[in-house]
């Protein structure tokens, strides 16, 4: 999915030189074309970072429970707020939704992130990166929807191309580190089976092996187990 995302947004940044070339930029046409192909391109992108963030945890399913429903909870929040402001008649309706999105969605990685920080997690160095980049680029993406907004409204000139620059510098600059980091392959380790011990012997040999992160991932299972509808 990470690369679909990648493709669908070289594929929009050039169909709307295109359209910026022929029509202008604030023209009816460059105003729908974008934003329609803007909403595709945020579906791929919700898709490809929550697939990453699963293949990160895909060692620890019960702390990846919570992790979902965490994004699910960012989701719904998007849609509710991305409604209120599209049925508002305010002439910044739709840029106030994709800074909306951009917010909620950094927010609810930040705290993703901060949750396997806390619990020690290690995954490996490519998803953090991958992780890393999709946050800083969804702040940028807010910070640049403000700046753009206080410039338009006070008539500066070419803020609408400053604007689509600095949207595209950035994700250049995010690309760039995503290749480097993807020239190293993803550290697979065979898990290999370990004999059945007692919970006694367990913490005599390693007092502090991952023992709070076990802890809050089997406690986690149970929790949604008990939570998911009983046939």
């Amino acid at each position: 999915m990470l690369t679909w995302y990648i493709g669908l947004n070289l594929v929009q940044a050039i169909v709307m030189a295109g359209v910026y070339n022929h029509f202008g930029f604030v023209s009816a046409v460059a105003f729908r074309t974008y934003w329609a192909m803007e909403v595709v391109v945020l579906i791929a992108r919700t898709l490809a970072s929550t697939e990453v963030l699963h293949r990160a945890l895909q060692d620890y399913p019960g702390i990846w429970e919570l992790v979902w429903r965490v994004i699910l909870c960012a989701i719904i929040t998007i849609i509710v707020y991305a409604w209120w402001t599209a049925d508002s008649r305010d002439q910044w309706g739709l840029l106030a939704a994709h800074r909306g999105y951009h917010f909620t969605f950094a927010v609810a990685f930040v705290l993703c992130l901060l949750v396997i920080r806390h619990y020690s997690i290690s995954i490996d160095p490519v998803y953090k990166i991958l992780l890393g980049g999709f946050c800083f680029y969804s702040c940028w993406s807010v910070a640049a929807d403000t700046l753009f907004k206080s410039l338009f409204i006070q008539n500066f000139p070419d803020s609408g191309e400053l604007w689509n620059r600095s949207e595209l510098l950035m994700f250049i600059a995010m690309l760039a580190v995503w290749v480097v980091a993807l020239r190293y392959p993803v550290r697979i380790f065979a898990a290999p089976r370990i004999p059945a011990v007692s919970a006694g012997t367990y913490e005599s040999m390693s007092p502090q092996l991952n023992s709070r992160l076990r802890e809050i991932n089997d406690t986690l299972r149970k929790f949604f187990r008990r939570q998911a509808p009983q046939p």
